[in-house]
């Protein structure tokens, strides 16, 4: 305890303190460089919240195209295209591009008008769409991924995920009970807030991070010797999220990229924590544009 004080008081003295004090900014300025900026912003599933795991209630779903969303909508538009970005990563697959940029360019040309794959109500079309749009962008950037698929030896038998999956759990029950309830507040939430209030909600800190934590939950699933919780949570949630940010580091061609990343918001805790942890980026603050 003695050497952790004199410690301390050695690197909190004046002298000690100028002394590191250019060492510090030489390892800051390793990190330094131009590098390209990426926005990141957790939206919800405007068509309805039906295209999920999370389905809201019928009397709950928001209508996107009455006139007052769409006011509200503009507005959300007009403080994200500040930003200025000069791409946008969009959730969807890659092999879906050449599609979506013809229905995108259908779009601009004023001859769409829906179709089995992208209704006038979903994200893509209303906001996606019309922002690219308004920013003169000829073409979007699908970048989802799915999670790695794990093949097994014969000797690593797939019962070692299965024997797990009903291990009584009272804690997982209790918490899988209160984030029903908060999924159920949260579709309240959205349908009585404004678009640009709601989308406040979802990205703030604590919101993103309760979008994972249902999941963490599961984590304890298996023993100190087959952690089959953990290994999965590892090997298909953070794994697809990995495998997202990858595509969106593929994006990049220029230090002067502005990267707009429209994604459903139980993907941001990972991809918040992958772009603020990497060298290459300068993650922006959502918050600046929603406020």
């Amino acid at each position: 305890m003695r050497l952790v004080y004199l410690i301390l008081l050695i690197f909190s003295s004046p002298s000690t303190q100028a002394q590191t004090s250019p060492l510090r900014q030489q390892i800051d300025a390793l990190f330094a460089s131009p590098k390209p900026q990426v926005l990141l912003l957790g939206t919800f599933h405007f068509a309805g919240e039906q295209v999920d795991a999370n389905t809201t209630p019928a009397h709950l779903r928001v209508d996107i195209r009455s006139p007052n969303r769409q006011t509200q909508l503009e507005d959300l538009i007009n403080r994200i295209a500040r930003f200025k970005p000069t791409k946008i990563a969009i959730e969807a697959s890659p092999n879906a591009k050449q599609y979506i940029d013809s229905v995108y360019a259908a779009y601009r040309a004023g001859k769409f008008r829906g179709d089995k794959r992208v209704s006038e109500e979903d994200e893509l079309y209303q906001l996606v769409f019309r922002l690219a749009d308004r920013l003169g962008h000829r073409e979007l950037f699908p970048v989802d991924a799915q999670p790695f698929r794990i093949r097994f030896s014969p000797a690593d038998s797939l019962t070692m995920f299965t024997k797990y999956e009903h291990q009584a759990d009272s804690s997982f029950a209790f918490w899988d009970q209160q984030y029903t309830t908060y999924v159920k507040l949260q579709d309240s939430l959205k349908y009585y807030a404004s678009v640009v209030d709601y989308l406040r909600f979802l990205n703030t800190d604590d919101t993103q991070s309760r979008s994972i934590g249902r999941w963490l939950v599961t984590t304890k699933r298996g023993t100190n010797r087959e952690p089959i919780g953990a290994d999965g949570f590892i090997s298909r949630y953070y794994n697809r999220n990995l495998r997202i940010y990858s595509n969106i580091q593929r994006l990049i061609s220029s230090p002067t990229d502005r990267i707009l990343v429209l994604y459903g918001n139980t993907h941001l805790y990972i991809l918040k924590h992958l772009f603020k942890a990497s060298p290459e980026f300068e993650l922006a603050d959502t918050m600046d544009y929603l406020n």
